[in-house]
């Protein structure tokens, strides 16, 4: 008997999931796929696992999530699927209808109630932690597992046969229907390497040093522990020699809500930090790194595993189960002390050696998981393979969600042959009083108290140079404590500040730091025209002004 608040019928859907409705088709496929959805996590494990399915026309795949009863952690599943554009239906109906396999990536969903054979795969790098305030291994529920006496997934992939052990101790009745197939989210990982430079193409990182930063979700997480440290961060580096990016785990932005993330992380975000959407892109961000801040997640394996040094910046966890490679990991890799210099600390451990060996005792057969796991996929819908050799597809691109900073704290110094301009986000405010610093506001995108304590005013000018005396005056109306203003064209900036002739700058690249050098010099009553060479961060270049009106 159906409840009385499950749809009848005929409001579930018709096509492509019941065969008496097969006429209605345009592929007359012959299999149907469950995909079991429970959280935003799961489901891009599940996309890694559906793709080796992609090409073969023989099948058809659908989706489903229990949203009656929903995961504490489920928020965001529905508009994740609705932007895949994917097939969904209700699980009354899916629980209600015959397919050839469903594959889940948790074992929480009602399973055993599914007309199919089960494959459950784990949502993160094999199995290394237990559920919160439980001895349970996550992933490996013996009471979910197991069904009135009967094992409820026909196949269990492990990603490596140390694992075994934990069914062998935990459920042993489960242990003859795992399988060992590696990790699909590791090895599109490895087919994505040669593309690190177009991820950090598309990241703007240039030839900075990009610092990932990676929370998982709870109390002990990156950002559990310390919610300050991406603004921390971000103020004490230089823009032009690092750049930022923040990977939180969906089940952060779940419990949360998106909007208070990014509350919580505004301070960071003015100052330049990219965060990376939950749904897709942080595996790319990850291959795109020079070195990964973490804490007890997947992530930090998947780093290491990539060749990427690990800095870990949280407690430990508690959820960490003990002799699990995750475990090892957290026990060697170094580890943030905030009370010391952050930039050295960073440098050291990206230029150390990647824990490789950690992650091996991960993922087993690296490299190999789709021809592993292609032939479970279909020995369980009984249906050959098809002939084309099992591969996985690269991670999709990074779409981060990023502001460019547009106030800066500038200190200059002089060097023998060139001037050196290294500039901050202003949130570094107890610093900007120093003689040897001066604040650059952009006039439109800068807070009214950044201008107000601005050295430096910029905007972009695309009149006539006969325009930019009087454009200029008019700034200098509003913000009379500005000593320069500075008008930024297609390749060169115009330069103004009372009682002195227009100055040209000419440079190539970013024109800013070009201009703080200038501005440095004219205080200094350095010669205000001709060339000087300026550097930032690893880029140095010749700038030259001249003066454009008597």
């Amino acid at each position: 008997m159906r409840e009385k608040s499950t749809p009848p019928p005929s409001f579930w859907a018709k096509v492509p999931v019941d065969p008496e409705f097969d006429q209605w088709l345009t592929v007359r496929f012959s299999h149907r796929v469950l995909v079991v959805v429970r959280t935003v996590t799961t489901l891009t494990r599940l996309l890694d696992v559906v793709s080796l399915l992609k090409d073969d026309p023989r099948v058809q795949v659908v989706f489903t999530h229990n949203e009656r009863e929903p995961a504490i952690l489920s928020s965001g599943v529905s508009e994740f699927l609705a932007s895949l554009d994917a097939k969904v239906i209700s699980w009354d109906q899916a629980v209600e209808t015959r397919f050839d396999l469903a594959i889940a990536a948790s074992e929480n969903d009602e399973l055993h109630r599914l007309k199919a054979p089960v494959l459950l795969v784990p949502h993160g790098i094999g199995h290394q932690k237990h559920y919160p305030h439980q001895p349970v291994i996550s992933g490996l529920n013996p009471a979910r597992l197991v069904r009135d006496g009967h094992v409820v997934p026909s196949r269990i992939g492990l990603s490596h046969s140390n694992q075994l052990r934990y069914l062998r101790q935990n459920c042993p009745q489960a242990e003859p229907h795992a399988v060992v197939v590696g990790d699909p989210c590791h090895d599109r990982m490895l087919a994505s390497l040669h593309r690190a430079a177009r991820y950090r193409r598309l990241l703007d990182i240039g030839d900075r040093k990009h610092v990932v930063l990676a929370s998982t979700w709870g109390p002990d997480s990156l950002l559990g522990t310390d919610p300050g440290l991406p603004a921390r961060l971000l103020t004490q580096f230089p823009v032009d020699e690092y750049k930022f990016s923040l990977i939180v785990h969906p089940g952060a932005w779940a419990a949360h809500g998106p909007w208070q993330l990014r509350a919580w992380l505004s301070r960071a975000l003015r100052a330049g930090l990219a965060v990376i959407p939950p749904q897709r892109g942080w595996q790319a961000t990850v291959v795109s790194a020079d070195c990964l801040i973490s804490d007890g997640g997947s992530i930090a394996l998947y780093a290491a595993a990539a060749k990427i040094p690990v800095l870990i910046g949280s407690r430990e966890p508690a959820t960490v189960v003990p002799d699990s490679p995750l475990a090892d990991l957290l026990a060697r890799a170094p580890r943030l002390d905030i009370e010391r210099d952050l930039r050295e600390q960073v440098d050291r451990a990206g230029a150390t050696e990647p824990l490789t060996d950690v992650a091996e005792q991960a993922v087993e057969f690296s490299g190999k998981c789709a021809e592993l796991l292609r032939p479970v996929l279909y020995e369980l819908m009984g249906l050959p393979e098809p002939d084309a050799r099992a591969v996985f597809r690269p991670v999709p691109d990074p779409v981060p969600d990023v502001t460019e900073p547009t106030t800066f704290s500038v200190e200059v110094r002089q060097h023998a042959d060139h001037v050196a301009v290294t500039r901050f986000p202003t949130e570094q405010v107890e610093q900007t009083a120093a003689s040897d610093r001066h604040i650059v506001a952009h006039e439109e995108l800068s807070t009214l108290d950044d201008l107000e304590g601005a050295d430096v005013v910029y905007c972009e000018f695309t009149g006539e140079d006969a325009d930019f005396d009087g454009w200029a005056r008019e700034i200098t109306r509003r913000r009379p404590d500005a000593g320069l203003i500075a008008g930024i064209g297609v390749d060169r900036c115009l330069l103004w500040s009372a009682g002195k002739p227009v100055v040209q700058l000419t440079t190539p690249g970013e024109p800013l730091p070009a201009i703080s050098a200038y501005h440095w010099r004219r205080n200094r009553d350095l010669p205000a025209t001709g060339s000087f060479r300026v550097r930032e961060g690893h880029r140095a270049r010749n700038v030259v002004a001249s003066v454009l009106t008597e």
